[in-house]
């Protein structure tokens, strides 16, 4: 598994399956997700996401940063691909997931991965370098 260790990708790239260990929440995004409302659809029933979620980057952030609805301390997110949105969601998407993962740290209630195939890390890397 490559880990994006630079602060502008704080992803985990691997083609092996995340399997949900001890305490570990994995949510999985299927593939070929065409647009924004496909995605927030997803991450909301994938991530099991509170009702009051208002399916828009402002309240997936929100709700990125606090998971109290989900009991397991580490929560995955597995991607199958890059979703396939517009170039500016793309870039509002990923930094979206690259703030939350960043903001996390250790000692905290949760601990937030996001995983990504390693065929998307160039351009993962590409669309975050914009």
């Amino acid at each position: 598994m490559e880990r994006g260790m630079t602060r502008e990708i704080p992803f985990d790239f691997t083609d092996e399956d995340v399997v949900a260990a001890a305490d570990t929440y994995v949510a999985r995004l299927p593939a070929k997700l065409a647009n924004k409302d496909e995605l927030l659809q997803a991450l909301y029933e994938q991530l099991q996401l509170p009702g009051y979620f208002g399916f828009n980057w402002d309240a997936l952030s929100d709700c990125l940063r606090d998971f109290h609805w989900l009991e397991s301390r580490k929560v995955v997110l597995v991607h199958a691909d890059l979703p396939r949105l517009t170039p500016q969601e793309c870039r509002t998407y990923l930094a979206i997931l690259a703030d939350a993962v960043d903001r996390w740290k250790p000692e905290e209630d949760h601990e937030f991965r996001v995983v990504f195939p390693t065929a998307a890390r160039a351009e993962v890397a590409a669309v975050l370098a914009k």
